[in-house]
């Protein structure tokens, strides 16, 4: 089972807002988690990353494996806002989709704001360590 975890914008920052938070959190942590969480509910399950700020990569990456992936995590950061041609390919491809929405102060998008909340399947929030592995298992649920 194939599983795309997609990450806007200044995710790969985290660690400078993570330090001004007095904790120590970086992408690689998180994603390190992640696959540790995942390995531990499956063998079978890959996860396909993909941390950009370019609208044009993130729509690229969810295209190029519609076909291959049964679902998608997605933590927009700033895309939840304003990036429609994002929204249009998660549209148009078939995959179960969970958004990622990161506790204050890593975030200042609530999940009221973001334009991709209708088209999900859940939307799940918290702290950057654990929410992830909360999305994996939520969307594991909407996969089965």
């Amino acid at each position: 089972m194939e599983i795309l975890v997609l990450q806007g914008p200044n995710l790969n920052l985290i660690g400078v807002q993570s330090a001004q938070a007095g904790e120590r959190i970086t992408l690689d942590k998180i994603n390190k988690e992640l696959r540790r969480h995942a390995h531990s509910v499956s063998l079978e399950i890959q996860l396909r990353f993909l941390q950009t700020h370019k609208a044009e990569k993130a729509v690229s990456f969810i295209q190029r494996n519609r076909k291959k992936a049964q679902g998608i995590i997605f933590a927009p950061t700033s895309w939840g806002r304003y990036e429609y041609s994002i929204l249009d390919a998660m549209n148009l491809s078939d995959v179960s989709r969970v958004q990622v929405i990161l506790d204050d102060p890593y975030s200042s998008l609530n999940k009221s704001d973001s334009i991709f909340t209708p088209i999900c399947n859940e939307t799940v929030v918290g702290h950057p360590l654990s929410v992830f592995n909360s999305a994996l298992d939520t969307l594991l649920k909407h996969i089965s």
